[in-house]
């Protein structure tokens, strides 16, 4: 079995108790997703399967958007609201002025310390796992990009928000950089994912939806080709010969119905068919598969 499921995730559940759940659903062990939620988020979860592994290094690079919620004055351990309360403050109450004035300060590129209960490796050791034994050193500043940010609703002590951002920002992070800058102080309390990359929750499906087609052998309804999974990529059709050599690893001249200045530096190849051979890089006038697929 090969493709890309969209899933909804459910609150309360791991990124990685989804996968669990969805390789007993499917009967696949092959399966990865191309970015981690807290427990406490729902929303659009990637998952790729069988040869499908083979592109998440495509699809995780994405942008993000996310809907989230934070709670004014309140500062915990996750800096979320599944953490031990580390401290409380009064506080004088903002201004939606001053809410909208803050949230936009966080527009483009800013850092970010990323939280210790994470699943960010040390050593390859998740970082939660040190937090909880006392042994992690506070991680470096790194710099992610906020794209849009905008005020939702705000009816004190909660703020809505929704955000578009790059890769590895973590929402409950900037929820409580929020929370400092306006002064109170914050932990984020509630967050969907509302898309991934070009994936959006209206096209997620619930666990539930998923045992239902795979029980009426219908799983492929509801999955996308690899093929369409990077359909963000330019294609280049290549002919039996060429996409044998792809296959194999081997470079080949681009073909000259294409021109290298048209072309991003990363295409999909194909055969005349449709079927995904490889991921390949261009570089002048070449094509040298990436990843094969076929």
């Amino acid at each position: 079995m090969n493709g890309v499921l969209i899933v909804d995730k459910p609150g309360g559940w791991t990124s990685h108790d989804v996968v669990q759940k969805v390789r007993g659903i499917l009967r696949e062990k092959k399966i990865g997703h191309t970015g981690t939620l807290d427990p406490l988020a729902t929303g659009v979860l990637v998952l790729c399967i069988g040869k499908a592994t083979r592109i998440i290094r495509y699809l995780e690079s994405d942008d993000k958007e996310y809907t989230a919620e934070l709670m004014l004055g309140t500062i915990t351990e996750t800096q979320d609201s599944e953490g031990r309360v580390l401290e409380k403050r009064a506080y004088a109450i903002p201004t939606a002025e001053r809410v909208k004035e803050v949230l936009d300060q966080f527009r483009g590129t800013v850092f970010q310390r990323p939280p210790a209960y994470s699943a960010l490796k040390v050593s390859g050791v998740p970082s939660y796992r040190l937090a909880r034994a006392g042994t992690l050193t506070e991680h470096e500043e790194r710099s992610v990009t906020i794209h849009a940010i905008e005020l939702l609703g705000y009816h004190d002590p909660l703020v809505r928000f929704s955000v578009a951002c790059s890769k590895g920002t973590y929402v409950r992070t900037l929820s409580a950089d929020i929370g400092e800058r306006l002064g109170p102080g914050a932990h984020l309390t509630a967050l969907v994912r509302t898309r991934a990359g070009r994936f959006r929750l209206e096209e997620a499906h619930s666990l539930d939806r998923v045992v239902q087609a795979a029980a009426a052998d219908q799983t492929s309804s509801i999955m996308l080709s690899l093929r369409d999974a990077l359909a963000t990529l330019p294609e280049v059709a290549v002919d039996g010969p060429d996409a044998a050599r792809v296959v194999h690893g081997n470079a080949i001249p681009l073909p000259a119905s294409h021109s290298p200045r048209d072309l991003p530096r990363r295409v999909r190849i194909a055969k005349q068919d449709g079927t995904l051979v490889a991921v390949a890089r261009l570089h002048g006038g070449v094509l040298s598969p990436e990843t094969v697929i076929a």
